[in-house]
């Protein structure tokens, strides 16, 4: 708090002192530009053919009055800017270096393409020519597609939230010349924005200013260094306690009445709701698996629900869920498919499955590129019937156009008959506490959706992003075994195999993949959030293959992203500041936590690893390499990762939920329906009283006493198996009843307790790994 008040003290100062002495340049923006450089962006923007229509009021004719350096950007938020009167320029170490040669501060606008309220800064603000002018006479102003560059986002979204005391898009950074912030802000309202601008010009050019905008920046990069380049300088014990506090931490948050963990806006905090389904498998705390159910119910009948489309909206402004801020982000849909799968295995309650199986169908009809990867996000505004950009426009409904679409009786059914709390309509939902009956709405719904069809989309963020495809893939290959869907694995498998021919080239991983090409360096996130799934879809398929790949990317991660102190860099360039580490899980996992969850996977498979199909190159070179060298490996380094994070967990749990999940796994394995054992070789799914047994290729279960569960080394506690006639023929068991070689058991059991425990052990033939027990609990 005192340095966030000092920061304000100092900005104030400046802003005082410099208020009001800025002329506005009279000169248009391109005037002084270089005659080469503004021919060949005419002929950038002249590339983009007939269909291309330029984002901005400012026409001559048919044709866009300006056009800067970012039409020759791929990001679609990028090119939105790129016939603003702002000569905007993306960052590049060359604009740093003009903005020192020249002497001038730099302007910086974080965004991304579907955000509302960054459209609303460019329609009144960077749209707006006189403003454009203040901005082109004293200032290098650099756009930054937030999705692009994570790290230089992360970066400066937290000198706003030190600064400000709260953050988010569009992010407004002043900075010196070197790039150390001095002033912060998120949208500015044009009168407020040409007031700081004017302030801050005037400010700069006073030689007796200059030392104290220096001395706010110094300050402000001070305690941002703080946070995003934190080193572990001790650990801390993480134990029971750890986890029981922050699953009560969770639970004093929690919105009793409406669900989820705010009593205003309502965000989905998928991390939180997988942290407690996780506690409760592991400690058997009911209360927290009621918390994430009913929050889950919540968002799943709530207006965050697309329930025409399927899907989900990024967050409510309502407590209720009812009224979402519309963009649609790949990674929630990723995240909140996998919290549904996750809760149907719980509790087996159908909305839970429906909830998943529509996102995955709305992914496949609207977010999957012709070659199988999934497209980045789409946007909260689209045009209204008059022709003007509303948010929600395309997703709202009238009562009279609900009933011209799927009758009278829809607009009391999907809720449509309540006061709208959007200008352009109501948003279907149903009320909390109501069990919809899917098979009556479900043929209105598909009359809505195709009733909106014919209106204008909300546009599309074409991008394809490594960690964002990922999220998904993990999502589809984790469905696939649990509703026993092909049509998921497939789809899955033919993302990953897109993901991993378009961005690994045989050394690095790209972040992502616009206009045809691979495109920025991959973050810490791209890798583990990749490698995830594809650990997954190796656990789905059973292919090896998908396991090398995922070791492939955790090798590179370590190497590339590690700073030989346990920690793992967001990124493999330093930002202006220095090295950039993520501070916390947030709406995503960060990087580290998602890095640790990875190595504590690949340590609990490590005779998967050593796997070498006849032939398979990838798989050959991973298991002649490091990890036979030293097969604990990623045991050793999760355990340094873990270390250097324990602290910070142990103190605010709350921040590292992703991490804590994580470091549970590394102690005791998977939790859930779906189990690995025995170092890869054996995967156990228990769902609604069926357990199925798969062996790998070249392993067998041991015996140890007579009897027919003798015949699989199995010893379940907890429940009976009934044994199905002929199964030892068809799956191949010895003669003498020792053991079963691989295969699949596919068994009904009948449990007798809350928790089932099966002892195994697994054996090659020249080998027999450690006894253990895997516990499933149940409700």
């Amino acid at each position: 708090m005192r340095v966030r008040q000092y920061l304000k003290l100092g900005l104030g100062m400046v802003v005082m002192l410099g208020a009001g002495s800025v002329m506005a340049a009279e000169l248009p923006p391109n005037v002084d530009r270089d005659p080469g450089l503004h021919a060949r962006l005419e002929a950038a923007y002249a590339s983009k053919g007939a269909d291309y229509t330029p984002r901005t009021h400012l026409m001559d004719g048919d044709k866009a009055r300006y056009v800067n350096r970012l039409i020759e950007e791929a990001s679609p938020y990028l090119i939105q800017h790129a016939h603003n009167p702002v000569d905007w320029r993306p960052w590049t170490e060359e604009t740093l270096a003009e903005a020192v040669a020249r002497d001038m501060p730099i302007f910086l606008s974080v965004g991304y393409a579907t955000c509302h309220w960054c459209h609303v800064m460019e329609e009144e603000s960077f749209d707006n020519e006189e403003i454009a002018s203040i901005l082109n006479a004293h200032f290098i102003s650099i756009k930054i597609d937030r999705e692009e560059m994570p790290d230089l986002d992360h970066l400066y979204i937290t000198a706003t939230q030190l600064q400000q005391g709260q953050a988010g898009w569009p992010n407004s950074v002043f900075m010196m010349p070197d790039g150390k912030p001095f002033h912060t802000g998120t949208y500015l309202p044009p009168d407020i924005f040409t007031d700081t601008l004017q302030a801050v010009a005037a400010a700069w050019g006073d030689p007796t200013q200059r030392g104290p905008i220096s001395d706010v920046a110094g300050e402000l990069s001070t305690a941002v260094q703080r946070i995003t380049q934190m080193s572990a300088t001790q650990s801390a014990l993480l134990d029971d306690h750890v986890y029981a506090r922050a699953a009560a931490q969770l639970l004093d948050t929690h919105n009793a009445l409406q669900g989820g963990f705010s009593e205003s806006q309502q965000f989905p905090q998928e991390g939180y709701l997988l942290f407690l389904i996780d506690h409760w498998r592991r400690a058997g705390d009911e209360t927290s698996l009621s918390v994430a159910t009913e929050t889950l119910y919540a968002i799943a009948a709530g207006g965050i629900h697309d329930h025409p489309g399927g899907g989900f909206h990024r967050y409510t402004v309502d407590p209720n869920w009812r009224t979402p801020h519309f963009e649609k982000m790949l990674y929630n849909q990723g995240l909140l498919a996998r919290a549904f799968v996750e809760a149907w295995e719980v509790t087996g309650e159908p909305i839970f499955r429906r909830a998943a199986e529509r996102t995955f169908g709305y992914l496949a009809r609207d977010m999957t590129d012709p070659e199988g990867a999934f497209y980045a996000a789409e946007d909260a505004d689209s045009l209204d019937p008059t022709g003007e950009r509303q948010e929600g426009a395309f997703y709202a409904f009238t009562p009279a156009q609900l009933a011209a679409a799927a009758g009278d009786v829809a607009v009391e059914a999907l809720g449509i008959q309540e006061p709208p709390t959007i200008e352009v309509g109501a948003v279907i939902h149903f009320p909390l506490g109501d069990t919809p009956d899917f098979a009556q709405i479900d043929p209105m719904l598909d009359a809505a959706r195709e009733a909106r069809e014919v209106r204008p989309r909300p546009l599309r963020d074409e991008k394809i992003i490594a960690g964002w495809n990922g999220l998904v893939i993990r999502a589809l290959a984790d469905a696939s075994v649990a509703f026993e869907a092909p049509a998921y694995r497939e789809q899955a498998e033919r993302a990953a195999e897109v993901l991993w021919t378009r961005l690994w080239d045989g050394e690095r991983l790209a972040r992502l993949w616009a206009g045809g090409e691979a495109r920025e360096e991959g973050s810490l996130a791209d890798y583990a959030w990749l490698a995830l799934s594809y650990i997954a879809l190796a656990d789905a398929t059973g292919d090896v293959i998908w396991h090398t790949r995922a070791e492939t990317l955790a090798e590179t991660m370590w190497t590339r992203f590690g700073d030989g102190q346990g920690r793992l860099k967001m990124a493999v360039a330093d930002g202006p500041l220095g090295p950039i580490y993520n501070s916390s899980d947030g709406a995503v996992p960060s990087g580290e936590s998602s890095a640790l969850e990875l190595l504590a996977h690949l340590s609990r498979r490590t005779v998967l690893g050593l796997a070498q199909p006849d032939g398979d190159a990838e798989t050959t070179e991973i298991a002649a390499g490091p990890l036979a060298d030293n097969p604990l490996r990623h045991q050793e380094r999760a355990e340094e990762l873990r270390n250097a994070l324990s602290a910070p967990m142990a103190e605010q749990p709350l921040l590292r939920t992703d991490a804590l999940i994580a470091s549970r796994l590394l102690d005791s394995g998977t939790s859930g329906a779906r189990h690995v054992a025995a170092k890869g070789t054996v995967h156990l799914t228990y769902l609604h009283d069926r357990l199925r047994i798969r062996i790998a290729e070249g392993w067998h279960l041991n015996a140890h006493d007579p009897g027919p569960e003798w015949l699989i080394g199995v010893d379940l506690e907890g429940g009976t198996i009934a044994w199905p006639e002929g199964q030892e023929v068809t799956l191949g068991f010895s003669t003498d009843a020792l053991r079963v070689y691989e295969g699949q058991l596919d068994l009904a059991v009948t449990p007798e307790a809350r928790e089932l425990r099966l002892n195994l052990q697994a054996c090659s033939d020249s080998i027999c790994l450690e006894p253990e027990t895997v516990i499933f609990r149940l409700l």
